[in-house]
Protein backbone atom coordinates (compact mmCIF):
# COMPACT_ATOMS: atom_id res chain seq x y z
CA UNK A 1 0.00 0.00 0.00
CA UNK A 2 1.33 3.15 -0.93
CA UNK A 3 2.27 5.68 1.61
CA UNK A 4 -0.31 8.74 1.93
CA UNK A 5 2.25 11.72 1.39
CA UNK A 6 2.64 14.43 4.31
CA UNK A 7 3.84 17.61 2.58
CA UNK A 8 3.74 19.31 -0.76
CA UNK A 9 6.88 20.58 -2.73
CA UNK A 10 7.28 23.97 -1.99
CA UNK A 11 7.54 25.14 -5.56
CA UNK A 12 4.94 23.35 -6.68
CA UNK A 13 2.53 25.17 -3.92
CA UNK A 14 3.95 28.72 -4.99
CA UNK A 15 3.23 28.05 -8.49
CA UNK A 16 -0.68 27.02 -7.48
CA UNK A 17 -1.01 29.54 -5.00
CA UNK A 18 -3.61 32.31 -5.88
CA UNK A 19 -2.01 35.92 -4.77
CA UNK A 20 -4.19 35.75 -1.91
CA UNK A 21 -2.56 32.85 -0.69
CA UNK A 22 0.63 33.98 -1.01
CA UNK A 23 0.70 36.86 0.78
CA UNK A 24 -0.65 34.77 3.54
CA UNK A 25 0.83 35.59 6.88
CA UNK A 26 1.67 33.06 9.83
CA UNK A 27 -0.59 30.52 11.38
CA UNK A 28 -3.35 31.81 13.91
CA UNK A 29 -2.65 30.78 17.00
CA UNK A 30 -5.55 30.89 19.90
CA UNK A 31 -6.55 27.95 21.70
CA UNK A 32 -8.67 28.15 24.88
CA UNK A 33 -8.27 24.27 25.86
CA UNK A 34 -3.81 25.87 25.71
CA UNK A 35 -4.71 28.71 27.19
CA UNK A 36 -6.24 27.00 30.31
CA UNK A 37 -3.23 25.59 31.14
CA UNK A 38 -1.77 29.31 31.32
CA UNK A 39 -2.92 32.32 32.87
CA UNK A 40 -4.36 33.71 30.06
CA UNK A 41 -5.08 37.51 29.23
CA UNK A 42 -4.32 36.75 25.30
CA UNK A 43 -7.80 36.47 23.89
CA UNK A 44 -11.64 37.71 24.19
CA UNK A 45 -12.53 33.84 25.26
CA UNK A 46 -15.30 33.90 27.22
CA UNK A 47 -15.43 33.64 30.94
CA UNK A 48 -15.95 29.09 31.06
CA UNK A 49 -17.83 28.40 34.41
CA UNK A 50 -20.48 31.10 32.66
CA UNK A 51 -21.40 29.51 29.69
CA UNK A 52 -24.82 28.14 29.78
CA UNK A 53 -24.56 25.14 29.00
CA UNK A 54 -27.60 23.55 31.28
CA UNK A 55 -29.58 26.26 29.46
CA UNK A 56 -29.21 25.25 25.87
CA UNK A 57 -29.31 21.80 26.07
CA UNK A 58 -32.56 22.20 27.32
CA UNK A 59 -33.48 24.64 24.89
CA UNK A 60 -31.99 22.17 22.26
CA UNK A 61 -34.54 19.78 23.94
CA UNK A 62 -37.07 21.66 22.84
CA UNK A 63 -35.77 22.91 19.32
CA UNK A 64 -35.48 19.51 18.41
CA UNK A 65 -39.36 18.31 19.74
CA UNK A 66 -40.68 21.78 18.08
CA UNK A 67 -39.15 21.30 14.95
CA UNK A 68 -36.52 18.55 15.04
CA UNK A 69 -36.79 17.98 11.80
CA UNK A 70 -36.03 21.09 10.30
CA UNK A 71 -32.95 22.05 12.76
CA UNK A 72 -30.95 19.03 10.91
CA UNK A 73 -31.91 20.42 7.25
CA UNK A 74 -29.91 22.50 5.17
CA UNK A 75 -30.82 26.79 5.65
CA UNK A 76 -32.13 29.80 3.99
CA UNK A 77 -28.95 31.62 3.29
CA UNK A 78 -29.74 34.65 5.05
CA UNK A 79 -30.59 32.41 8.11
CA UNK A 80 -33.27 30.71 10.09
CA UNK A 81 -35.98 32.99 10.18
CA UNK A 82 -36.93 32.04 13.81
CA UNK A 83 -33.49 33.44 15.21
CA UNK A 84 -33.79 36.56 12.73
CA UNK A 85 -37.37 37.16 14.80
CA UNK A 86 -36.18 36.65 17.64
CA UNK A 87 -32.86 38.92 17.14
CA UNK A 88 -35.14 41.81 15.25
CA UNK A 89 -36.88 41.71 18.73
CA UNK A 90 -33.63 41.83 20.68
CA UNK A 91 -32.32 44.82 18.48
CA UNK A 92 -35.09 46.73 19.14
CA UNK A 93 -35.39 46.38 22.45
CA UNK A 94 -31.80 47.17 23.54
CA UNK A 95 -30.09 48.66 21.08
CA UNK A 96 -32.82 50.65 19.35
CA UNK A 97 -32.83 49.33 16.16
CA UNK A 98 -35.71 49.07 14.40
CA UNK A 99 -35.16 46.78 11.23
CA UNK A 100 -36.89 44.34 9.13
CA UNK A 101 -36.28 40.13 7.90
CA UNK A 102 -34.67 41.50 4.46
CA UNK A 103 -32.29 44.05 6.64
CA UNK A 104 -30.72 41.08 8.42
CA UNK A 105 -27.83 38.22 7.46
CA UNK A 106 -27.41 35.58 10.14
CA UNK A 107 -23.74 34.84 9.92
CA UNK A 108 -20.81 32.15 11.85
CA UNK A 109 -19.98 34.73 14.33
CA UNK A 110 -18.98 38.34 13.31
CA UNK A 111 -16.30 37.22 11.53
CA UNK A 112 -17.94 35.56 8.78
CA UNK A 113 -19.85 38.81 8.33
CA UNK A 114 -16.61 41.12 8.30
CA UNK A 115 -15.09 38.17 5.73
CA UNK A 116 -18.60 38.73 3.40
CA UNK A 117 -18.70 42.76 3.63
CA UNK A 118 -14.74 42.49 2.22
CA UNK A 119 -15.64 40.10 -0.16
CA UNK A 120 -18.07 41.76 -1.72
CA UNK A 121 -17.01 45.22 -1.53
CA UNK A 122 -12.95 45.17 -1.69
CA UNK A 123 -10.85 43.97 -4.53
CA UNK A 124 -6.73 43.98 -4.28
CA UNK A 125 -5.28 47.29 -3.56
CA UNK A 126 -8.59 49.02 -2.51
CA UNK A 127 -8.57 51.61 0.53
CA UNK A 128 -10.05 51.04 3.59
CA UNK A 129 -10.59 53.02 6.74
CA UNK A 130 -9.88 51.61 10.01
CA UNK A 131 -9.02 52.59 13.63
CA UNK A 132 -5.29 51.92 15.05
CA UNK A 133 -5.33 50.02 17.18
CA UNK A 134 -8.01 47.84 15.89
CA UNK A 135 -9.01 44.46 16.42
CA UNK A 136 -6.46 41.78 15.62
CA UNK A 137 -8.71 39.62 13.48
CA UNK A 138 -9.87 42.52 11.52
CA UNK A 139 -6.36 43.30 10.61
CA UNK A 140 -5.54 39.67 9.34
CA UNK A 141 -8.57 39.88 7.49
CA UNK A 142 -7.78 42.81 5.65
CA UNK A 143 -4.44 41.54 4.52
CA UNK A 144 -5.95 38.40 3.71
CA UNK A 145 -7.75 40.44 0.53
CA UNK A 146 -4.67 42.95 0.08
CA UNK A 147 -6.35 45.89 1.17
CA UNK A 148 -4.57 49.61 1.47
CA UNK A 149 -5.51 50.32 5.09
CA UNK A 150 -5.59 53.93 6.24
CA UNK A 151 -5.14 54.08 10.20
CA UNK A 152 -6.79 56.53 12.11
CA UNK A 153 -5.98 56.87 15.64
CA UNK A 154 -8.16 56.12 18.81
CA UNK A 155 -7.97 58.59 21.86
CA UNK A 156 -9.65 58.74 24.88
CA UNK A 157 -13.18 59.77 22.56
CA UNK A 158 -12.98 57.03 20.63
CA UNK A 159 -12.37 57.59 16.66
CA UNK A 160 -10.32 60.47 15.89
CA UNK A 161 -12.77 62.42 13.66
CA UNK A 162 -10.97 64.88 12.51
CA UNK A 163 -7.82 62.79 11.71
CA UNK A 164 -10.59 61.00 9.89
CA UNK A 165 -11.98 64.08 7.69
CA UNK A 166 -8.65 65.01 6.88
CA UNK A 167 -7.84 61.63 5.51
CA UNK A 168 -10.99 61.33 3.54
CA UNK A 169 -10.06 64.87 2.23
CA UNK A 170 -6.61 63.95 1.15
CA UNK A 171 -7.97 60.69 -0.65
CA UNK A 172 -10.31 62.64 -2.43
CA UNK A 173 -7.83 64.96 -3.26
CA UNK A 174 -5.89 62.08 -5.11
CA UNK A 175 -9.13 60.28 -6.65
CA UNK A 176 -9.53 57.92 -4.04
CA UNK A 177 -12.41 56.92 -2.54
CA UNK A 178 -12.64 54.34 0.41
CA UNK A 179 -14.72 51.55 0.30
CA UNK A 180 -15.41 51.94 3.89
CA UNK A 181 -14.39 52.59 7.78
CA UNK A 182 -14.25 49.97 10.07
CA UNK A 183 -15.30 50.95 13.85
CA UNK A 184 -15.95 48.93 16.78
CA UNK A 185 -17.86 51.64 18.56
CA UNK A 186 -18.19 50.42 22.09
CA UNK A 187 -15.42 48.74 24.29
CA UNK A 188 -13.39 48.87 21.45
CA UNK A 189 -11.07 45.76 20.86
CA UNK A 190 -8.16 45.79 22.00
CA UNK A 191 -8.52 49.56 23.74
CA UNK A 192 -11.33 49.43 25.61
CA UNK A 193 -12.65 52.82 24.86
CA UNK A 194 -15.97 53.81 23.39
CA UNK A 195 -17.07 56.70 20.79
CA UNK A 196 -18.91 59.08 21.87
CA UNK A 197 -22.11 60.26 20.40
CA UNK A 198 -21.05 63.21 18.88
CA UNK A 199 -18.19 61.63 17.44
CA UNK A 200 -20.54 58.57 16.02
CA UNK A 201 -22.74 61.17 15.07
CA UNK A 202 -19.67 62.60 12.57
CA UNK A 203 -18.55 59.46 11.41
CA UNK A 204 -22.08 58.71 9.57
CA UNK A 205 -22.24 62.04 8.31
CA UNK A 206 -18.50 61.61 6.94
CA UNK A 207 -19.67 58.34 5.21
CA UNK A 208 -22.44 60.08 3.74
CA UNK A 209 -20.37 63.13 2.80
CA UNK A 210 -17.55 61.29 0.77
CA UNK A 211 -19.54 58.48 -0.54
CA UNK A 212 -18.35 55.28 1.73
CA UNK A 213 -20.14 52.86 3.61
CA UNK A 214 -19.17 52.55 7.64
CA UNK A 215 -19.12 48.98 8.79
CA UNK A 216 -19.63 49.20 12.50
CA UNK A 217 -18.48 45.84 14.69
CA UNK A 218 -20.81 46.23 17.79
CA UNK A 219 -19.90 42.78 19.41
CA UNK A 220 -19.39 44.00 22.95
CA UNK A 221 -22.47 45.81 23.35
CA UNK A 222 -24.74 43.86 26.21
CA UNK A 223 -21.73 44.18 28.20
CA UNK A 224 -21.37 47.53 29.41
CA UNK A 225 -20.27 47.90 32.84
CA UNK A 226 -20.79 51.87 33.29
CA UNK A 227 -21.19 55.01 32.05
CA UNK A 228 -24.37 55.95 29.77
CA UNK A 229 -25.98 53.96 26.58
CA UNK A 230 -24.89 55.49 23.33
CA UNK A 231 -27.32 55.06 20.18
CA UNK A 232 -25.13 52.90 17.44
CA UNK A 233 -23.95 54.88 14.46
CA UNK A 234 -26.38 52.54 12.63
CA UNK A 235 -29.49 54.52 14.21
CA UNK A 236 -27.86 57.66 13.77
CA UNK A 237 -27.00 57.15 10.12
CA UNK A 238 -30.74 58.36 7.81
CA UNK A 239 -28.58 57.52 4.69
CA UNK A 240 -28.59 53.62 4.66
CA UNK A 241 -24.80 54.37 4.80
CA UNK A 242 -24.23 51.99 7.65
CA UNK A 243 -23.77 48.34 8.12
CA UNK A 244 -24.07 46.90 11.74
CA UNK A 245 -22.11 43.84 13.09
CA UNK A 246 -22.89 41.79 16.06
CA UNK A 247 -22.60 38.31 17.93
CA UNK A 248 -23.94 36.33 20.49
CA UNK A 249 -20.15 34.72 20.75
CA UNK A 250 -19.65 36.85 24.43
CA UNK A 251 -22.85 36.36 25.51
CA UNK A 252 -24.49 33.09 24.73
CA UNK A 253 -21.17 30.86 23.95
CA UNK A 254 -18.81 31.57 21.01
CA UNK A 255 -18.90 27.81 20.06
CA UNK A 256 -22.31 28.43 19.13
CA UNK A 257 -21.16 30.44 15.46
CA UNK A 258 -23.58 32.85 15.57
CA UNK A 259 -23.27 36.58 14.65
CA UNK A 260 -25.48 39.02 12.43
CA UNK A 261 -25.27 41.91 10.41
CA UNK A 262 -27.86 44.79 9.73
CA UNK A 263 -27.47 46.20 6.49
CA UNK A 264 -30.15 47.53 3.88
CA UNK A 265 -31.14 44.70 1.95
CA UNK A 266 -29.44 45.21 -1.41
CA UNK A 267 -26.44 44.46 0.55
CA UNK A 268 -27.73 41.69 2.58
CA UNK A 269 -29.06 40.40 -0.89
CA UNK A 270 -25.47 40.49 -2.52
CA UNK A 271 -23.69 38.81 0.45
CA UNK A 272 -26.43 36.01 0.78
CA UNK A 273 -25.22 34.81 -2.74
CA UNK A 274 -21.44 34.99 -1.83
CA UNK A 275 -22.27 33.24 1.63
CA UNK A 276 -22.33 29.63 0.15
CA UNK A 277 -22.15 27.32 3.20
CA UNK A 278 -25.90 25.94 2.73
CA UNK A 279 -27.38 28.20 6.07
CA UNK A 280 -25.59 29.27 8.94
CA UNK A 281 -25.27 26.71 11.90
CA UNK A 282 -29.21 25.32 11.38
CA UNK A 283 -29.32 23.45 13.89
CA UNK A 284 -27.64 26.14 16.18
CA UNK A 285 -30.02 28.83 14.93
CA UNK A 286 -33.32 26.35 16.27
CA UNK A 287 -31.60 26.32 19.89
CA UNK A 288 -30.81 29.79 20.12
CA UNK A 289 -33.95 30.81 19.14
CA UNK A 290 -35.38 28.92 21.96
CA UNK A 291 -33.13 29.97 24.40
CA UNK A 292 -32.72 33.72 24.01
CA UNK A 293 -36.00 35.17 25.03
CA UNK A 294 -36.40 33.19 28.45
CA UNK A 295 -32.78 33.32 29.38
CA UNK A 296 -30.72 36.29 27.54
CA UNK A 297 -31.47 39.25 29.70
CA UNK A 298 -30.70 37.67 32.80
CA UNK A 299 -28.01 35.98 31.43
CA UNK A 300 -26.15 39.17 30.32
CA UNK A 301 -26.67 40.77 34.04
CA UNK A 302 -24.58 38.04 35.69
CA UNK A 303 -22.03 38.31 32.98
CA UNK A 304 -21.87 41.77 33.99
CA UNK A 305 -21.19 41.33 37.16
CA UNK A 306 -18.58 38.63 36.55
CA UNK A 307 -16.71 40.75 34.17
CA UNK A 308 -17.34 44.17 36.22
CA UNK A 309 -15.52 42.24 39.04
CA UNK A 310 -12.67 41.20 37.06
CA UNK A 311 -12.30 44.60 35.27
CA UNK A 312 -11.53 46.17 38.91
CA UNK A 313 -9.23 43.10 39.43
CA UNK A 314 -7.25 43.48 36.90
CA UNK A 315 -7.00 47.64 36.92
CA UNK A 316 -6.37 47.34 40.91
CA UNK A 317 -3.60 44.73 40.00
CA UNK A 318 -1.96 47.41 37.51
CA UNK A 319 -1.97 49.92 40.31
CA UNK A 320 -0.04 47.61 42.17
CA UNK A 321 2.25 46.22 39.63
CA UNK A 322 2.93 48.30 36.35
CA UNK A 323 6.45 50.47 36.25
CA UNK A 324 6.67 53.61 36.70
CA UNK A 325 5.22 55.82 33.41
CA UNK A 326 2.75 53.23 32.41
CA UNK A 327 -0.41 53.99 31.36
CA UNK A 328 -3.55 52.15 30.64
CA UNK A 329 -7.61 52.66 30.10
CA UNK A 330 -10.12 51.91 31.96
CA UNK A 331 -12.97 50.29 29.81
CA UNK A 332 -16.84 50.72 30.93
CA UNK A 333 -17.56 47.04 29.05
CA UNK A 334 -16.18 44.60 27.05
CA UNK A 335 -13.42 42.57 27.37
CA UNK A 336 -10.16 44.59 27.47
CA UNK A 337 -7.35 46.87 28.58
CA UNK A 338 -5.07 48.94 26.62
CA UNK A 339 -2.04 49.06 28.25
CA UNK A 340 0.84 51.51 27.07
CA UNK A 341 4.73 51.23 28.61
CA UNK A 342 7.80 53.93 28.54
CA UNK A 343 9.91 53.53 25.62
CA UNK A 344 11.71 50.89 26.00
CA UNK A 345 9.56 47.90 26.58
CA UNK A 346 9.13 45.87 23.45
CA UNK A 347 6.42 43.70 24.60
CA UNK A 348 7.01 41.23 21.33
CA UNK A 349 10.00 40.34 23.18
CA UNK A 350 7.99 40.37 26.66
CA UNK A 351 6.10 37.71 25.70
CA UNK A 352 8.22 34.38 25.68
CA UNK A 353 9.11 35.19 28.67
CA UNK A 354 6.07 35.51 30.07
CA UNK A 355 5.07 32.18 28.72
CA UNK A 356 7.84 30.57 30.35
CA UNK A 357 6.54 32.02 33.54
CA UNK A 358 3.25 30.83 32.61
CA UNK A 359 1.28 33.67 31.67
CA UNK A 360 0.40 35.08 27.54
CA UNK A 361 -1.20 38.21 26.47
CA UNK A 362 -1.64 40.00 23.23
CA UNK A 363 1.26 42.36 21.74
CA UNK A 364 0.52 45.73 20.51
CA UNK A 365 1.64 45.30 17.47
CA UNK A 366 -1.24 42.12 16.45
CA UNK A 367 -3.64 45.78 16.40
CA UNK A 368 -2.11 47.31 14.28
CA UNK A 369 -1.69 47.14 10.21
CA UNK A 370 2.08 48.87 10.06
CA UNK A 371 3.13 47.12 12.94
CA UNK A 372 3.39 49.79 16.00
CA UNK A 373 2.74 49.39 19.05
CA UNK A 374 5.66 47.46 20.13
CA UNK A 375 5.29 48.96 23.66
CA UNK A 376 1.79 48.20 23.88
CA UNK A 377 -0.34 45.07 24.98
CA UNK A 378 -3.57 44.16 25.10
CA UNK A 379 -5.10 42.39 28.41
CA UNK A 380 -8.04 40.52 28.58
CA UNK A 381 -10.10 39.93 31.80
CA UNK A 382 -12.52 37.43 30.52
CA UNK A 383 -10.83 34.22 30.59
CA UNK A 384 -8.82 34.18 33.50
CA UNK A 385 -10.33 33.34 36.79
CA UNK A 386 -10.30 36.19 39.73
CA UNK A 387 -7.55 34.56 41.48
CA UNK A 388 -5.05 34.51 38.48
CA UNK A 389 -5.30 38.24 37.62
CA UNK A 390 -2.56 39.64 40.52
CA UNK A 391 -0.28 37.25 40.10
CA UNK A 392 -0.03 37.25 36.39
CA UNK A 393 -0.26 41.04 36.54
CA UNK A 394 2.43 40.96 38.81
CA UNK A 395 4.80 38.69 36.09
CA UNK A 396 3.84 41.08 33.59
CA UNK A 397 5.31 44.15 35.31
CA UNK A 398 8.51 42.37 36.63
CA UNK A 399 9.36 41.83 33.27
CA UNK A 400 8.28 44.78 32.06
CA UNK A 401 10.70 46.34 35.14
CA UNK A 402 13.40 44.08 33.40
CA UNK A 403 13.17 45.16 29.76
CA UNK A 404 13.55 49.06 31.34
CA UNK A 405 16.55 48.32 33.26
CA UNK A 406 18.33 46.69 30.24
CA UNK A 407 17.19 49.43 27.97
CA UNK A 408 18.48 52.25 30.34
CA UNK A 409 15.03 53.79 30.53
CA UNK A 410 15.14 55.58 33.88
Amino acid sequence: MAQAPTATSPEKLQTLLSKRGKDLPGPRVGDPRKSAELISFYAGFPDPASLPAREVADATVRAMEKDGSWALQYGNSTGYQGLVDVLLAKLKRDQGIDARRENVLITAGGSQALALVLDAFVDWDDTIITEAPTWMGAVRAFKNVGAQPVSIPVDEQGTDVEALERELVRLQGEGIRPKLIYVISNFQNPSGISTTRERRERIAALAQEYGTLVLEDDAYYDLRYGGEFISPIYTLDDSGSTMYLGTFSKVMGAGMRLGWLIAPPEIIQKLAVLKIDGGTNVFGSHVAAEWVPDHLIAHVERLKGIYRHRRDLMLEALERHMPEGTTWTKPDGGFFIWVTFPDGVDTTRMLPQARERGVEFLPGSACYMNGEGGNALRLSFSFASDDQIDPGIRVIGEIAKGELLESGTP
